[in-house]
């Protein structure tokens, strides 16, 4: 229940307004519907991995229909919440405005009809739906980069951060490119390497957009969120240069049939990971809050899915078994679900909570006493969507491995529980910000 007890005029996790006095954030309208899309994405691609789980276990890797989930993924779950996290985040963290607020709802939307199409034309094998879709992504992504990312280069008070969202925009813009050559071989324009390709566009969104956003971003809010102090920054100087050489090699290897390029890229990508590995357990030692809430668990537990999709990883680049397509569906889903969805769910634990709590009570400070942030949650909501989705992936992870389709379904559907939980606390949160 919610506690009625006096509580401390201030919000229980503190999040600067303003890095520069000029520079506000946009109304809650622009990233609220990314959040939501996000989440509502979420629970499409959970329902999509109860379905698909036995083809996974099967190694039915390249089935149209898990491409369909991947997408739900990728393009709904993680694209919208890094666009909607980055326009409320960028201004008030590192001092640039979004340029148009009509230009990035104009965004939103194409990256929304985008996703639809690119997936519903995976699902129904449909490869008119799935060029539109591109099309409608391909210019949401354009229109983004000078609306907000354009202006990464001269972010202030930290140039590192701005950094690792320009090359973040490079890799994107990189792996819808290699999407698009894709879509021009079904069409028999030309050939490809499909093993190459897939390879090299996975990596490219997953590691040099998504995690580099993460890593980038992350370097502001995880030390602010665990109130951690005294953590080394000479790691994010180094994360940035050996992964993207890596992945740039990496997809140099692929392309060329290299396996030398291939090895040698792959293990500066291994070593940036590691490094970035370090700093977050460096973020989490150094806390000064000693306990954690539910939304930074979600975190930490992405970071350990990180740390082993990065074994598994480095036992596909390394091994020399051929191709297994069941170890690869085992790398993808601890790093898009295990990492990025986890963290993802994690961070809007913080995020939709605090904005509600500055809409509602924020003009209220001073007044008298005040609800916290954490009041505004169901805590218990938060530990059970966390045990779920750890049970769901503790399951489906050796699940598929060994190839018990069924076992892996039931996997799935715990997970789909977890995300049922997450919605529903989100859910409970928006109510507040829309009931005032």
């Amino acid at each position: 229940m919610t506690s009625t007890a006096p509580l401390p005029r201030r919000p229980a996790t503190p999040l600067p307004l303003a890095a520069a006095p000029e520079v506000h954030p946009p109304p809650f309208r622009l990233p609220g519907e990314h959040f939501v899309a996000a989440l509502l994405w979420l629970a499409l691609g959970a329902a999509g991995l109860v379905l698909t789980a036995p083809q996974l276990a099967a190694g039915n890797i390249f089935d149209p229909r898990v491409f369909a989930v991947t997408h739900c993924i990728t393009l709904g779950v993680i694209t919208s919440a890094i666009f909607g996290a980055l326009y409320q985040l960028f201004p008030v963290t590192m001092g640039r405005a979004v340029r148009s607020l009509g230009v990035a709802h104009l965004t939103f939307w194409l990256l929304q009809a985008g996703a639809l199409l690119v997936v519903a034309g995976f699902w129904f094998s449909s490869g008119a739906a799935q060029g539109t879709g591109w099309v409608a992504v391909g210019i949401a992504a354009v229109l983004f980069g000078p609306n907000l990312i354009s202006q990464s280069l001269r972010a202030y008070p930290d140039p590192v951060v701005g950094r690792y969202i320009a090359a973040a925009y490079v890799a994107f813009m990189a792996a819808l490119g290699l999407g698009s050559l894709r879509i021009g071989e079904t069409l028999g324009y030309w050939h490809v390497d499909r093993l190459a390709m897939i390879a090299s566009h996975f990596h490219l969104a997953a590691l040099g957009f998504a995690s580099a956003v993460a890593i980038g971003v992350g370097s502001r809010m995880l030390p602010m969120f665990l109130v951690s102090h005294g953590f080394p920054r000479w790691p994010l100087r180094w994360i940035g240069p050996l992964g993207g050489a890596g992945l740039a090699g990496f997809t140099l290897g692929q392309f060329a049939g290299s396996r030398g390029i291939t090895l040698l890229s792959g293990g500066l990508m291994s070593l940036a990971g590691c490094l970035y590995l370090y700093l977050g357990l460096e973020y989490f030692r150094r806390r000064v809050r000693r306990t954690l809430d539910p939304g930074l668990a979600h975190v930490a537990a992405a970071y350990l899915s990180l740390a082993i999709g990065a074994g598994v990883g480095i036992s596909l680049l390394v091994g020399r078994g051929g191709f297994s397509p069941r170890v690869w569906a085992v790398y993808g889903l601890l790093l898009l679900t295990g990492w990025l969805g986890l963290l993802i769910v994690g961070v809007l634990y913080k995020v939709l909570p605090f904005l509600t709590w500055l809409h509602l009570f924020g003009p209220r400070m001073g007044e008298g006493p005040l609800p916290t942030v954490a009041d505004l949650t169901r805590p218990a909501w938060g530990w059970a969507s966390l045990a779920c989705l750890l049970a769901g992936l503790g399951v489906m992870v050796p699940a598929i491995g060994f190839g018990l389709g069924a076992v892996a379904r039931i996997g799935a559907i715990a997970f789909a529980l977890g995300v049922a939980l997450v919605l529903a606390q989100a859910g409970r949160v928006l109510r507040l910000w829309y009931s005032r």
